[in-house]
């Protein structure tokens, strides 16, 4: 078992979303972490074992792997709060930021009973968290316990902040900091990327493929163009597929109107960045599901960081990551006529594709870990 150190000044993210788990969560807690660990902060990251295969990845900061799968089944998440009540002693003279909701599931059960004490307890919501615990009447119960123990909540957008106040958790409205997203490191590593200029116009969705992030929608306006216009685009889609069978739809629907499609699979992280250059148009229509919600989108601006155009909802924290009308595109949840029009603008004007492209290339430098980690720390000094 790894041995942890137990020193006043030590930071511990608790998380159940970590690598090599895929996800914004995931990318936030490691990049956090890193940027903690950069302004001289001993930081560790507890996070799951994920049963088998656990990649011996080396990481300039400490990790605990607790042995514990990483799932939100009932059985991974009391062996998670088992492995954590276990550790109890290490916590003590901790501040513990909590950035996922396993671990805040977690916290809700071992908080209020005594089970863990921390010198300073953070939580971390990037938005969906508030809806999944206000949508259980039991979750709603112990989050209120829970966060009646918590000192500061990190949030990453004002969408976030606004959806925090409006909630159950309205209380906690003067506890509120941002601390914003940023590129993920493997997204922004340079690459070479020699492109055709008679290929077909790639247009590509990176994300877990799954009804929230709205593949299904790009595809259908996709179909809707032109025959002209659908005969020289590519959709292509990366990520680990997520609800069964949706994957499938996607295709079907590009297949019956004869437009090119392609499923590169789960991304490789030395592979993200290459994937990013050999596209023409990023595209992420998430949608808002009654439990989960674009809390901010760290895909627009790895996309902008490429110089790729975006296009996208105004859902969530979208219209924070993508500045409409100067980085990219975006239209009302769920318009699919106003979706068409989009891409029929940026698939004809290679000059505004371009313009967007710039223009997201200064709107992603704005946004820095590092900056980030100095809000953090510069909010834990205003905690007890």
């Amino acid at each position: 078992m790894t041995q942890v150190r137990n020193t006043k000044s030590r930071i511990v993210i608790v998380t159940h979303e970590f690598a090599p788990f895929c996800g914004g969560v995931a990318t936030y807690t490691e990049e956090l972490a890193a940027g903690l660990h950069r302004a001289g902060q001993d930081i560790e990251v507890w996070a799951p074992s994920y049963g088998d295969g656990v990649s011996n990845r080396e990481f300039v900061f400490r990790v605990v792997r607790l042995p514990a799968g990483g799932s939100l089944r009932f059985r991974h998440l009391l062996r998670f709060a088992w492995q954590l009540a276990c550790r109890r002693k290490q916590l003590g003279d901790t501040t513990v930021l909590l950035t996922s909701v396993g671990a805040h599931l977690a916290f809700m059960i071992l908080v209020p009973l005594g089970c863990v004490k921390s010198r300073r307890l953070i939580s971390v919501l990037h938005g969906s968290e508030v809806l999944r615990f206000q949508g259980s009447r039991f979750w709603r119960f112990w989050a209120r316990r829970l966060f009646s123990r918590v000192d500061q909540v990190l949030t990453v957008s004002e969408f976030s902040k606004s959806l925090i106040e409006r909630s159950f958790l309205a209380s906690l409205a003067g506890k509120i900091t941002i601390a914003p997203c940023a590129c993920g490191t493997a997204a922004t590593q340079p690459c070479a990327v020699v492109r055709r200029d008679d290929g077909p116009i790639r247009i590509l969705t990176l994300a877990r493929v799954h009804p929230r992030k709205g593949q299904l929608d790009t595809a259908e306006a996709l179909a809707l163009l032109s025959p002209e216009i659908r005969c020289r685009v590519m959709y292509q889609l990366g990520g680990v597929r997520g609800e069964t069978g949706y994957l499938e739809r996607v295709e079907k629907v590009c297949q019956d109107a004869g437009v090119a499609f392609e499923y590169l699979g789960p991304i490789d992280s030395n592979l993200l960045s290459s994937t990013y250059e050999r596209c023409d148009i990023f595209a992420m229509t998430s949608r808002s599901l009654p439990r989960s919600v674009e809390g901010f989108g760290i895909a627009y601006l790895e996309a902008g960081f490429h110089g790729k155009p975006v296009v996208g909802y105004r859902s969530g924290g979208a219209a924070e990551a993508v500045v409409d009308g100067e980085t990219g595109l975006l239209v009302e949840e769920g318009n699919i006529t106003a979706l068409v029009g989009v891409f029929q603008r940026l698939l004809t004007d290679t000059g505004l594709r371009q313009r967007l492209g710039e223009n997201g290339r200064s709107h992603a430098a704005r946004f820095s870990w590092d900056a980030t980690a100095r809000i953090v720390l510069t909010s834990l000094k205003g905690t007890p």
